[in-house]
């Protein structure tokens, strides 16, 4: 019976010293947003033994930006700690914030992830416009799929349409799904990212793979047309060949690295990352190429290009709303891969645009449309 309440308490001796580690701590939730003018509220939840005292003390940071309407410390005693404890916070400046907890005795619990994360934003309408403005940029790019689909199902042809960019463009978007559900769902993934990010949150939430998802529906849609509609003798040319399989290359190989230990798993799915983010900046040239060389963009919808261009609209005012109303430019310079590439897809949109309704509007198609997008 001894034993057995040794192994229930869990108490490490070393060098003389008592150590314990089964009791966990947590902030519920970890991100919470709030106005000025409002208060909100998270709790501190513990759970297990613990086999002596301790205290856990609130830091706030950058000057009291936070007031609180409880003892900032608070105490745990020994035994066992099955309790949440509720705490009121009221902002007094507009930011980004993260207030870190900090224990002691030092080691009694693992405190890597405790921390809180405090959004504060000015006005509460501008919240409500970036949540409608966020769903209007993802219902535009979701939709952007089905006009191509039902002009190659009226035509019945899928000829003007550059198989480069769908083969490409699905490489992509697998990648992507791959990154979003492991990062999501794969418990061993996420505690590696949060091992490298102590203060960061999960970048993927379920939207993220639900959108994943749809964009390889809506590509793998359009390549089975590819299969069954008149294609005028095009399909995919020898240098996308060879990216694609670049690509094949790319994966297989980080992919046995990471089965022999050689690479974490959560670097292989950076290597995916990496490759949708690269099949984004040269999946347009090949269409744009077609077009130039057809002098034509019959058989490619430009609706496409337009809920495109309105997407991307959306999603950088969302992001300038956010910026201010959080005070938070940073926000958008802390991720200029992901910012570049919006401006990059809307500068080839107006490409599109360029060709469709001006280069050749009225013009007819003087090279054959059997001619692929680049030579075989």
């Amino acid at each position: 019976m001894h034993i057995l309440w040794w192994v229930i308490l869990g108490v490490f001796v070393s060098g003389g010293r008592v150590r314990a580690y089964n009791v966990s701590l947590s902030l519920v939730p970890q991100s919470v947003v709030v106005t000025f003018g409002e208060t909100a509220s998270f709790n501190i939840e513990a759970s297990g033994y613990v086999s002596i005292r301790f205290d856990l003390q609130l830091c706030w940071p950058q000057d009291a930006a936070m007031q609180i309407e409880s003892n900032q410390t608070i105490s745990f005693v020994e035994g066992w700690n099955n309790h949440s404890i509720s705490l009121l916070i009221e902002p007094v400046k507009q930011g980004r914030f993260i207030v870190q907890p900090w224990v002691e005795p030092e080691g009694v619990v693992d405190d890597t992830r405790l921390f809180l994360l405090i959004k504060v934003a000015m006005f509460k309408p501008l919240m409500i416009i970036s949540l409608m403005v966020g769903w209007a940029y993802t219902a535009c790019w979701s939709a952007g799929y089905y006009p191509q689909i039902w002009l190659n199902y009226r035509r019945k042809s899928v000829v003007g349409l550059s198989f480069d960019f769908l083969y490409i463009n699905i490489v992509g978007h697998i990648s992507y799904v791959v990154f979003n559900v492991f990062l999501y769902w794969n418990t061993f993934v996420e505690d590696e990212y949060y091992r490298r990010h102590p203060f960061g949150l999960n970048p993927v939430i379920g939207n993220d793979i639900g959108f994943a998802v749809h964009a390889v529906f809506g590509t793998g849609f359009t390549i089975f047309q590819c299969w069954i509609y008149e294609t005028g003798g095009n399909s995919v040319s020898k240098p996308a060949k060879a990216i694609i399989v670049t690509y094949l290359l790319i994966i297989f190989a980080t992919m046995g690295c990471a089965m022999w230990n050689v690479m974490h798993w959560l670097d292989f799915l950076y290597v995916l990352s990496y490759i949708k983010l690269s099949t984004t900046m040269i999946k347009y040239f090949p269409q744009a190429y077609m077009n130039y060389r057809r002098k034509s963009t019959e058989g490619f919808e430009i609706m496409n290009r337009l809920l495109d261009l309105a997407g991307g609209l959306f999603s950088i005012l969302q992001m300038v709303i956010n910026a201010w109303n959080f005070d938070d430019w940073r926000s958008i310079g802390g991720d200029p891969v992901k910012f570049g590439l919006g401006i990059f897809s809307i500068l080839f949109d107006l490409v599109f645009m360029f060709q469709h309704y001006i280069l050749y509007r009225k013009r007819s198609v003087k090279v054959p449309a059997e001619l692929p997008m680049l030579p075989k």
